[in-house]
């Protein structure tokens, strides 16, 4: 058997052993196989595979980066007021934190907060 031939034997005795469900000890010991064996073929396609990503993947020298601006996005004009006066018309106090929400504040913003809330609780 060749190198090739090798590489590719024990590249599906390992796949079929690790979808198996069974530990590696298990297959290996109900398919006859060493335990030692398999894991030196194992390091040794591990490290084959490592080599040969190093070699197959080019290092491009220049890379694009593609500016944000956060400012020109949709709906980011969002304000937060002072909610420490008692003038809000919704107020839930949990853990600590304080969460008041007026009636002028957008449905989004309440329905947000809102769902927030129930994944928390």
């Amino acid at each position: 058997m060749n190198k090739s031939e090798s590489d590719k034997y024990w590249t599906e005795i390992i796949q079929t052993c690790r979808v198996s469900g069974l530990s590696d000890y298990e297959w290996c010991r109900m398919n006859h196989i060493s335990t030692s064996s398999f894991y030196y073929n194992v390091k040794r396609l591990r490290m084959a595979a490592c080599n040969n990503v190093a070699v197959a993947v080019p290092v491009h020298e220049k890379q694009e980066v593609v500016p944000i601006h956060y400012n020109e996005l949709k709906d980011n004009n969002y304000s937060i007021p002072n909610c420490s006066d008692d003038k809000s018309d919704i107020r839930i106090e949990f853990n600590g934190y304080l969460i008041a929400i007026n009636n002028s504040a957008v449905s989004r913003i309440i329905a947000a907060t809102l769902n927030v809330l129930q994944q928390i609780c």
